[in-house]
């Protein structure tokens, strides 16, 4: 509990926001101590899902839209995938691997990605299950 001092000098409890740091120590929310932010908005996530239109080439998900609040990618084929939103998906890179049978890479609420979506697999048909909100 934080404390100040009041008109007579008195010290008086201080009913404020606070944020914890790592050691546990609860220190006034302000400008350069923010309050966490926690997503409130109430999107319906829409769906993505499909399969890899031709292998060995980046396709864009949720038809090129930016996710406004965050999205999902499950990995439903027998071989790797790869998801990347800072450009053209590959094996490799800034690209991130899905394992195959059911690997999943989800943000968190809020999270506005960089770019538009995109996924990487090397054969044609491979399907993915995938959510944006």
């Amino acid at each position: 509990m934080s404390t100040v001092t009041d008109g007579s000098g008195n010290l008086v409890p201080l009913h404020a926001p606070a944020v914890t740091n790592a050691q546990g120590v609860a220190t006034p929310a302000g400008p350069q101590n923010p309050l966490p932010v926690v997503n409130t908005v109430a999107t319906a996530a829409s769906d993505g899902s499909g399969a890899l239109a031709s292998g060995g080439n980046a396709q864009t998900l949720f038809g090129g839209a930016v996710p406004a609040n965050g999205f999902l990618v499950q990995n439903n084929s027998a071989a790797a995938l790869w998801v990347c939103d800072t450009g053209a998906a590959s094996n490799g890179g800034a690209s991130i691997q899905l394992a195959p049978n059911g690997g999943i890479f989800a943000t968190p609420s809020g999270y506005k990605p960089a770019g538009p979506v995109s996924l990487y697999g090397g054969t044609t048909g491979q399907a993915f299950a995938a959510r944006r909100w």
